[in-house]
């Protein structure tokens, strides 16, 4: 891993976010601040989990990374849905393309009568 912290993430290339990020297991899609967002985010748990750890018991560390595999699960659901909705948004500009093709072959036919 790089040394960096996490003032300076936002001095990564996207290639280095996505990289850290997928290293981390969480989704590396989405444009430079999102990516920026989720890793700062990422990194100031895993530095709350290593303080906590430090100085509680096994109990509460598994809870805190309970509360984490949540989250990323969360962030995961959310980059499902995105792609869901692209992938709606690409039928849909079919079908209207579609539709204009249609209504150009029905003009065409009357035209013809």
């Amino acid at each position: 891993m790089a040394d960096f912290d996490i003032e300076s993430v936002s001095g990564l290339r996207v290639i280095e976010l996505r990289e850290q990020l997928s290293n981390r297991g969480l989704p590396t899609t989405g444009l430079k601040e999102e990516l920026v967002k989720r890793l700062r985010d990422a990194m100031e748990s895993e530095q709350s989990i290593r303080e906590v750890s430090d100085e509680s018991s096994p109990e509460i560390s598994e809870r805190i990374k309970a509360v984490g595999e949540k989250e990323q699960a969360r962030e995961e659901r959310k980059s499902e849905s995105e792609i869901n909705l692209n992938q709606l948004l690409a039928a849909m500009m079919d079908m209207n393309s579609n539709l204009k093709k249609w209504r150009q072959v029905r003009e065409n036919r009357k035209e013809d009568y």
